[in-house]
């Protein structure tokens, strides 16, 4: 058999959806010993499942089927009586306070930092406001060369590691 059918009905039985003939043509399948390559995870798969299919002294803990079945029916009576919808319904509600809560607090912030519609000044005199700005652009502008100072380390740190791989693909050739 090609390996197209091999992985469809993989498909299938990864899924659930195989019958009995196609489980005994994927386990023929794997059991042989020339199994090609990139199906050795799933020949382990079949392996472990002819060893459990020959093994007789399988014993389920007592009262696991009970357990089960009473598990799977309370899933079924949360999902019939809604209340995931009510879960849902109040995360809704909380994300609107929320977002509600955040652009009450900010209108505050901003109402507290003006002062009749205008924002306060933080300098008394142009002089002063001029020479802070030249500050803050000197500092900005010595940060902004120690910054392209490395930028321009790494490209020459490129530089280097392209001529060395270059070099390898040329060797090779």
């Amino acid at each position: 058999m090609n390996t197209d059918n091999i992985r469809k009905l993989l498909d299938k039985f990864y899924n659930g959806e195989t019958d009995a003939a196609e489980e005994r043509i994927l386990e023929d399948f794997f059991l042989k010993d020339d199994v090609p390559s990139g199906f050795e995870t799933d020949r382990k798969v079949f392996i472990s499942l002819a060893f459990l299919k020959d093994e007789k002294d399988i014993v389920l803990p007592e009262g696991m089927d009970k357990r089960l079945s009473e598990k799977i029916d309370m899933l079924e009576r949360q999902e019939k009586s809604g209340r995931r919808k009510r879960y849902t319904l109040y995360r809704y509600i909380s994300g609107v306070a929320a977002a509600v809560f955040v652009g009450v607090c900010i209108h505050w912030f901003m109402d507290a930092d003006k002062d009749n519609g205008r924002m306060k000044d933080t300098f008394d005199s142009p002089q002063e406001a001029y020479e802070a700005t030249e500050n803050a652009l000197q500092l900005f502008a010595e940060a902004f060369n120690k910054g392209d100072m490395q930028v321009e380390k790494a490209r020459e740190a490129t530089r280097n590691i392209k001529e060395k791989i270059d070099n390898i693909k040329n060797f090779r050739k």
